[in-house]
């Protein structure tokens, strides 16, 4: 399968290309493993942007419009006015019509975006624009939107692996008054320095070291990842990657 990833950063893009290949690999036949091992591009590609990237910025996404000539979107959705979000989400749907023109064995698009400060309106907002485009879109549609951000589904994954991280996560509980794990939806705010910090809580948990905090989506039990996902976007990102692309990586 051939997929168009559209996200704010690399840390996104490997964050849910990590989590898409491991559902790829527990639900389908052990071969398709074996080749994510050997050639994973024979099981999945990520369609690169102009400069190269594998993936499309979406704070680039006018300029990706303007240049493959894709009218921007007006007006209401199914009659009600857009909500925070769905024109940019409109877009990328349709930038990925355009693409499929050019590259017809483009499959599908992920749309991966935290949902900061408007967690309630940028999900409907984005669902308007999903909900327009299944009527027209021949390929597949994923989304991901982290709330609040994606290091809600760092900490979401994060398993104590020795006594030192059993005591900075014990020491954030102390601080906190509750545990940033197990209470997940109470890590609430957007200053990146505040206690209630996603990002500052990775950070701690983590010491900053990228490979760790790879681990924490890499190596948990993807049923501890849904359970823990509930009520942050990771549970329903996991099932968008199992319904709708995980049949594509098997058809042939």
């Amino acid at each position: 399968m051939r997929v168009v990833v559209f996200c704010e950063a690399a840390a996104d893009f490997r964050t849910a290309t990590d989590i898409i290949d491991r559902v790829v690999r527990a639900m389908c036949p052990a071969w398709v493993g074996d080749l994510l091992d050997s050639t994973p591009e024979t099981v999945r590609t990520w369609h690169h942007d102009p400069d190269g990237r594998p993936f499309f910025d979406l704070h680039d996404h006018d300029k990706y419009r303007r240049d493959l000539g894709v009218r921007p979107r007006h007006g209401h959705f199914d009659g009600a006015p857009n909500m925070p979000g769905a024109l940019m989400a409109s877009s990328v749907f349709r930038i990925v019509r355009a693409l499929r023109r050019i590259e017809p064995a483009l499959d599908g698009v992920v749309l991966m975006w935290d949902l900061d400060q408007q967690p309630d309106e940028r999900r409907r907002g984005v669902a308007q624009a999903v909900t327009d485009a299944l009527s027209w879109a021949d390929f597949a549609i994923v989304v991901g939107l982290p709330c609040r951000m994606r290091e809600a589904w760092v900490v979401a994954g994060f398993v104590p692996a020795d006594d030192e991280e059993q005591a900075r996560l014990a020491d954030l509980r102390r601080e906190l008054g509750f545990s940033p794990v197990e209470e997940r939806h109470q890590l609430d705010a957007q200053d990146e320095s505040a206690k209630r910090s996603a990002k500052r809580v990775v950070t701690v948990l983590t010491q900053g070291d990228p490979d760790r905090e790879a681990r924490c989506w890499q190596e948990p039990l993807l049923e501890t990842l849904e359970a823990r996902g509930s009520n942050n976007g990771l549970a329903s990102f996991l099932e968008a990657v199992r319904t709708r692309l995980v049949p594509l990586a098997v058809r042939e």
